[in-house]
């Protein structure tokens, strides 16, 4: 068509009117059509976000264990602490009772000394009397 030329279909009547509407109506529609993602775009945006919840969640699991992991680090430290405490309580008691038993002996060692020498004493009180 050359600058000269008119369309020879005139808009101002009623056939003109439909025919200027169904193309706009087609266009409009074929337009949408190739604009609409298709069904393997929708699905693979679809198992994006599915995988992407499920890293989500993998993390939050992950998080939540390394917390966990953290508390009882924590907790066997403390526990270690305290029988290590333990243990250093149960030898400063057996030291003690290994020195009450070596008292108890020279105690006794003691009062066998003193017995001695009390009838020693009673059998010289006992032939001055006599």
């Amino acid at each position: 068509m050359s600058a000269g030329h008119h369309i020879s279909t005139p808009f101002a009547s009623w056939e003109g009117i439909v025919t200027l509407l169904t193309a706009l109506g087609l266009g409009g529609v074929l337009t949408a059509w190739v604009q609409r993602p298709s069904r393997r775009a929708v699905d693979a945006t679809a198992a994006k976000d599915e995988a992407t919840g499920e890293a989500a969640v993998i993390t939050a699991i992950a998080s939540a264990l390394t917390g966990t992991t953290a508390s009882l680090r924590e907790e066997i430290e403390r526990m270690q602490d305290t029988l290590n405490e333990f243990r250093q309580r149960v030898a400063e008691a057996e030291a003690e009772v290994r020195a009450a038993v070596a008292r108890e002996a020279e105690q006794a060692r003691l009062v066998a000394d003193l017995r001695k020498q009390l009838e020693i004493s009673h059998a010289d009180v006992v032939r001055l009397r006599t």
